[in-house]
């Protein structure tokens, strides 16, 4: 994966699927849109000011020259109302994950990557200090040509089909001139005049308000004959009135004299569009990849040329056959050993300059989110670090459910922040101003907050990796990136039963070609988890390194919980390695399941009925291998 990735950077992946213009009512939309409809969204997070609300500031002690009431920016009001301008945008990860599949050629396979634990997971676009936007670049239609002249008629030279110009050596003329006025303008954003010689740009003129801009200026020489044209490109939404004079000078009885054509042009609209690959965070593809595998404990295991399958931990394991290696041991090789453990284990992101971070940081003595665990043993320390920023949110006090992030540091100024991963949460209501582009204010009553928090199968998911209380929610969450990915593993490691044993084994060669380092072997009455392997081909022995297995032997939640009006939840049904199907039974008829014969893994939808508090449903999963070996497990669904 590292030599396609090579030093590429996120920018250089094609975000032209995700082109919309950068209109207040396209943000404004994407702002309050509570669904999977849009893969870039717009999080309520500032990098230039401190937003306030009704007088309240960020839930965080402010210096004094602070704390005085400013109307300008209280988001309550007019005055202060959020602009478009200020939000940068968030691109979904999962989208990211197609990007990286279509520029590498490479095929990304798994039940995760379509689970809302992944599919609601954004990365923050602010790679630059500036929003970085642009429009496209437009040709302005002819409407209308008037020749002004004496000796020579300009108008024959004019295309109106093509909206060109054709300048040609014409016998006595000195000069020819290209002269554009802009004559209105709806808004003071600036433009950008891109000119064409043949088709090849020669120069860009940049320009505001209302103005005349000399585009060219060409001597009449033998041999003159050139196409030009002109093109537009504004710095934001604009709408402009546009007259060009094509002007030539001539001397006739010692006096200069000009002729000339004017060409009017019909309105020109033009739309400002975001700039994603501009505004992409500064980091490498194969560091954004690599992060994502760290934040969910992913296994990433080439199955084919170019196919990859991507899984967590826990569904790896689950997804593992358990074959019977006793008569293929040397019971007296086993060796047993005492499991090296680590004295300190610690999961964390990158430092982040936010004011409230560094807040936070300051009285707790740790980051927002990290979580660091020390035992008394010799070993050496387990530290998973992520590329990524966790910026820490706030809520404004009182009945407004309204979370807002700063992108600002401890001097209240704005900064570039590492890469940012957010959680889209379901839609909150409140009720703050938005400034349209017309100038005019409208009022935003629902919107999406983004954040650590995710809603998922009516449970509070964090992307903290401790249970620290949640800026929206203001409870601690419990179902942390630790708790949910990386507690089983090393659980099972901490387990006080945990030996190492090193063994030697002579496997038939079908066995030893078809084992994967996810299948959990028996010896005896004991499962065992592979830790390593190591085969001599030329007697055929296996030296395996194993570690004891106390996993379950499929790995689900015991249980989800469904509200008493009804509701649905999803689940991942893993296939075992090498195929086979699954077959789902409700345990009640008016469980309604969105598949119940499986033959290829995938996410299954159970919807229940309305019921009672502590009512149960459950649904039985029969799974059966490539082989016929049978295991079963229960999905229990509790009323709550």
């Amino acid at each position: 994966m590292k030599d396609y990735f090579g030093e590429d950077l996120l920018s250089n992946l094609d975000y032209s699927s995700l082109t919309h213009a950068f209109t207040s009512a396209e943000v404004k939309a994407r702002i309050e849109n509570s669904t999977n409809a849009y893969d870039v969204k717009y999080p309520l997070i500032t990098s230039n000011r401190i937003w306030e609300y009704q007088s309240t500031q960020a839930n965080v002690p402010l210096p004094n020259w602070l704390t005085s009431t400013n109307t300008n920016n209280d988001i309550h009001t007019n005055s202060g109302a959020i602009n478009k301008n200020e939000l940068f945008p968030a691109v979904r990860v999962k989208t990211i994950f197609d990007f990286i599949q279509t520029k590498y050629g490479v095929t990304f396979n798994g039940t995760f990557l379509d689970d809302d634990r992944f599919t609601k997971l954004f990365l923050w676009f602010k790679g630059s200090q500036t929003l970085q936007t642009a429009s496209n670049s437009y040709e302005p239609v002819i409407d209308t040509v008037t020749p002004t002249y004496t000796t020579y008629n300009l108008e024959p030279y004019v295309n109106v089909t093509n909206n060109d110009i054709l300048i040609t050596y014409q016998n006595g003329i000195a000069s020819h001139f290209l002269t554009l006025n802009v004559t209105s303008t709806t808004t003071t954003e600036d433009y950008i005049i891109d000119v064409y010689q043949n088709g090849n740009l020669i120069n860009s003129v940049q320009g505001s308000g209302l103005a005349s801009y000399g585009l060219t200026s060409i001597a009449n020489v033998v041999g003159l004959n050139e196409i030009y044209t002109f093109r537009i490109r504004t710095l934001g939404t604009n709408t402009l009135d546009l007259e060009l004079e094509y002007l030539v000078s001539y001397l006739s009885g010692g006096v200069f004299y000009t002729d000339q054509v004017n060409i009017v042009y019909d309105s020109l609209s033009v739309l400002q569009f975001i700039n994603l690959s501009s505004n992409a965070p500064q980091m490498k593809v194969a560091d954004f990849f690599s992060g994502i595998l760290k934040v969910f404990n992913l296994v990433c295991i080439g199955v084919d040329e170019n196919t990859y399958d991507i899984a967590t931990l826990d569904d790896w394991y689950g997804q593992g056959a358990i074959i019977d290696i006793s008569e293929y041991t040397d019971i007296q090789s086993i060796d047993v050993a005492r499991m090296p453990l680590y004295k300190k284990i610690t999961f964390k992101y990158q430092n982040s300059d936010c004011f409230i971070n560094k807040y936070f940081a300051q009285t707790y003595s740790r980051n927002y989110g990290d979580t660091t665990y020390q035992y008394n043993y010799d070993g050496g320390e387990y530290t998973i670090e992520l590329p990524f920023e966790n910026l820490m949110q706030t809520k404004f006090n009182g009945t407004q459910e309204l979370q807002l992030g700063y992108s600002l540091n401890s001097e209240y100024a704005p900064y570039l922040p590492k890469p940012v991963l957010l959680y889209q949460y379901d839609n909150k209501t409140t009720d703050f101003k938005f400034t349209n582009d017309i100038g005019s204010h409208s009022t935003i009553i629902t919107y999406t907050p983004f954040g650590q928090d995710l809603r998922y199968n009516n449970t509070d998911l964090t992307l903290n990796f401790a249970a620290d209380t949640s800026t929206l929610l203001l409870v601690p969450i419990q179902n942390t990136l630790f708790a949910q990915y990386h507690f089983s593993y090393l659980y099972n490691l901490y387990n006080l039963k945990q030996r190492l044993i090193n063994v030697k084994t002579i496997m038939p060669v079908g066995l030893l070609t078809n084992l994967r380092l996810n299948d959990r072997v028996m010896i005896r009455d004991k499962r065992y988890i592979i830790n390593d392997m190591k085969s001599n081909l030329t007697n055929g022995e296996v030296d395996l390194s194993l570690y004891l297995d106390f996993r379950p032997m499929i790995n689900k939640v015991p249980f989800y919980q469904t509200p008493t009006s009804g509701g649905s939840i999803a689940t991942a049904i893993n296939l075992p390695n090498g195929g086979g199907s699954a077959v789902l039974t409700p345990s009640s008829p008016d469980l309604i399941l969105s598949a119940t014969n499986l033959t290829t893994s995938q996410i299954v939808e159970m919807t229940t009925p309305p019921a009672s508090v502590g009512d149960v449903f459950s649904v039985e999963v029969a799974y059966t291998s490539a082989t016929g070996i049978r295991t079963n497990e229960t999905i229990n669904i509790v009323v709550q």
